[in-house]
């Protein structure tokens, strides 16, 4: 489960890193270097990653929020589901 979770994490990285680029040059106009320097230094920070990834996919790819927030933010319901499935074990114990 670790295995895919990290594959999975590292996937969404690379596409939420082309969405922050984008993102970037989209809103400010800037060159593409700039912004892949800029994309690379918030790319894998969990929230803001997420937050920029979402505007980039938005506003550059024209997606829905919905369909951007789900594939930016889907790590939160599955940390949750570990967590509670691990109280759950512990409690058995």
């Amino acid at each position: 489960m670790q295995v895919f979770i990290g594959i999975a994490y590292f996937a969404v990285g690379i596409i939420q890193l082309f969405a922050i680029i984008d993102g970037i040059d989209h809103a400010l106009g800037w060159g593409g270097v700039i912004s892949f320097i800029l994309a690379m230094v918030v790319t894998y920070i969990p929230v803001l990653g997420s937050v920029l990834g979402v505007y980039g996919a938005v506003n550059a790819w024209d997606w829905s929020f919905w369909q951007a927030a789900t594939l930016f933010f889907w790590y939160i319901p599955v940390i949750a589901i570990m967590g509670i499935a691990s109280m759950a074990l512990e409690r058995r114990r």
